[in-house]
């Protein structure tokens, strides 16, 4: 296998992983981690002149993002639940 087809496929796996990091970011925030921080690695790493690489960078950002906010809200949510189960005993 050539080194271009090779580069090709990673660049691909890069814009796969970003829009299934972007996907699952609404919903489930460990999975977009667990795809979104592996196609932001591979697609800073192979950039070069490559548009899926560089839109695979862009989505894993955007993914990561959105899930941080999602765990936020969560936490958030999260705390101000069981605050406000001490208040009324």
């Amino acid at each position: 296998m050539s080194k271009n087809v090779e580069k090709k496929k990673l660049c691909v796996s890069s814009l796969v992983l970003g829009i299934v990091g972007l996907v699952f970011s609404f919903v489930l925030p460990l999975v977009s981690y667990a795809c979104a921080i592996p196609g932001l690695i591979i697609g800073v790493k192979k950039t070069e002149k490559d548009y899926n690489a560089s839109a695979g960078v862009v989505l894993s950002i955007i993914a990561i993002s959105f899930a941080f906010i999602n765990s936020v809200l969560g936490v958030l949510m999260t705390v101000k639940m069981f605050f406000k189960a001490d208040d009324k005993k």
